[in-house]
């Protein structure tokens, strides 16, 4: 049977429900995954009471933003204790930073565009089945973008400084391992020139960062980076995890590599730590 440890739900930027993702994963042979949305756990709340987990395995997860040297890293925490505060407010943080980009990115554009307003904004509510975010489906509904490229585009243009910015990669992990956590770094095929000496130079300072292990089978993960991961983790106790980063088709759709069943990963090849033992 397969693993799937990074899939997003409607509660974040995917477009798919709770049992539409488990009815996805097993029709992919999928017996094991992680429901890992942006900064929230609200998700689990509704697994919860779902008919049907007890023929999933579940394992509790969620991917937080994190800042080193002006660029965003990714950082997958599983295990952790759902209740610890200081965890809690890191994830709120992290919503609140990215609610002040959306408000800050309106504001801006709504000087060129009358239809346009922050007002509106605020009072607007996002079709989860659509994907993405507030901003990104409020500027679809009226009309000025129609993709991801459209919107990006915008957001170069009409960013606004950030009051505040995510905490450091090291914070993160710290903050992770305080709540009982793993912290595991997703994709890091997003972070590396494709050349062996980037791969080590770049696994090196996450190792030394105290980071738990890597995302090491991912779709967009070339093979060489994927074996020198395999070789890095098991040389140093690391875990080795696999996901597909599904958000439904929110990103890139049609043509959007990244669904359940894109990466085959049977589960005995995973180092997986951070679930218990039966």
């Amino acid at each position: 049977m397969f693993a799937d440890l990074h899939i997003h739900s409607w509660y974040t930027d995917g477009t798919l429900s709770p049992t539409e993702i488990m009815e996805k994963a097993r029709n992919h042979n999928i017996s094991l995954i992680s429901i890992c949305d942006h900064n929230s756990i609200d998700v689990y709340k509704e697994i919860e009471s779902l008919p049907g987990t007890e023929a999933m395995k579940i394992i509790l997860g969620t991917e937080i933003t994190s800042i080193m040297d002006d660029i965003e890293y990714h950082v997958l925490a599983y295990g952790f204790d759902m209740q610890n505060k200081a965890f809690n407010d890191l994830l709120q943080y992290n919503r609140n930073v990215n609610i002040n980009m959306g408000n800050g990115l309106i504001k801006n554009i709504a000087t060129d565009y009358p239809n346009i307003s922050s007002m509106d904004f605020q009072n607007y509510k996002r079709n989860p089945k659509n994907g993405g975010w507030d901003s990104i489906d409020y500027l679809k509904s009226k009309g000025l973008v129609a993709n991801w490229s459209d919107y990006t585009g915008l957001s170069r243009k009409y960013a606004a400084p950030l009051e505040n910015d995510f905490l450091s990669t090291a914070e993160v992990i710290k903050i992770i391992h305080n709540a009982g956590g793993y912290a595991i770094l997703a994709h890091l095929c997003h972070y590396v020139k494709p050349c062996i000496a980037d791969y080590e130079k770049k696994a090196k300072l996450f190792h030394n960062m105290g980071i738990d292990g890597f995302e090491v089978y991912y779709p967009q993960s070339p093979t060489d980076l994927t074996d020198y991961l395999v070789r890095f983790c098991n040389e140093h106790g690391l875990a080795i995890t696999a996901g597909s980063d599904d958000h439904g088709g929110f990103i890139g759709a049609p043509e959007d590599k990244y669904y359940i069943g894109a990466v085959q990963v049977e589960i005995g090849q995973l180092n997986l730590p951070f679930i218990p033992e039966e």
